[in-house]
């Protein structure tokens, strides 16, 4: 919950015009847990991001933070948004992405769902990922509003690390079986 990716993404969702904004996340970084679950009981508290909005701390995996939301709280969103985590999450490493992994335990109970992700350390652009997101979102908001926006697939943004220039446009790729060498 304190991680400025979704510190990122809640400022940006906060700038939307009649949406609110329910922060349910893991307590702690739980990077590499793909859709797992903690068996029995999960822990969740009250907190807030890093910039102050309050928000549930789960003490279990991201999937557990979805389940936490909909079933403990009894939330019941339009639309799930998980991310903007470090690192990105293409070809099979998405499976292994508990930021994907969350967005997919939303989709299986028919709730809508998109996955953000950016670069690594300082190259990491939050920001970037949360346009996307906030753009994904307004051209989406008829079907979502109407609830017949499909919770089918996860729509998974991946901002890359850019050093040497800027980010240039969004491209559209199906999900790869393999990362190739090089």
């Amino acid at each position: 919950i304190g991680a400025p990716g979704i510190d990122s993404l809640v400022n940006a969702l906060l700038q939307l015009d009649n949406v609110e904004v329910k922060v349910v996340a893991p307590a702690e970084n739980q990077s590499g847990s793909s859709d797992k679950t903690t068996e029995g009981d999960v822990v969740w508290v009250d907190a807030s991001t890093t910039s102050g909005h309050p928000g549930i701390a789960v003490y279990g995996y991201p999937a557990d933070s979805v389940n936490v939301a909909l079933g403990e709280l009894g939330i019941t969103p339009d639309l799930v948004v998980s991310g903007v985590n470090q690192g990105q999450n293409v070809g099979p490493l998405a499976e292994l992405s508990g930021t994907i992994g969350a967005a997919r335990t939303a989709a299986r109970t028919g709730i809508p769902a998109v996955a953000a992700s950016a670069g690594l350390g300082a190259n990491a652009d939050y920001d970037a990922a949360a346009i996307l997101v906030i753009s994904w979102i307004e051209q989406h908001r008829d079907a979502l509003a109407n609830q017949t926006e499909s919770a089918d697939t996860v729509t998974s943004f991946n901002v890359p690390g850019c050093t040497a220039g800027e980010i240039r446009e969004l491209v559209q790729v199906p999900l790869a079986d393999a990362i190739p060498s090089g």
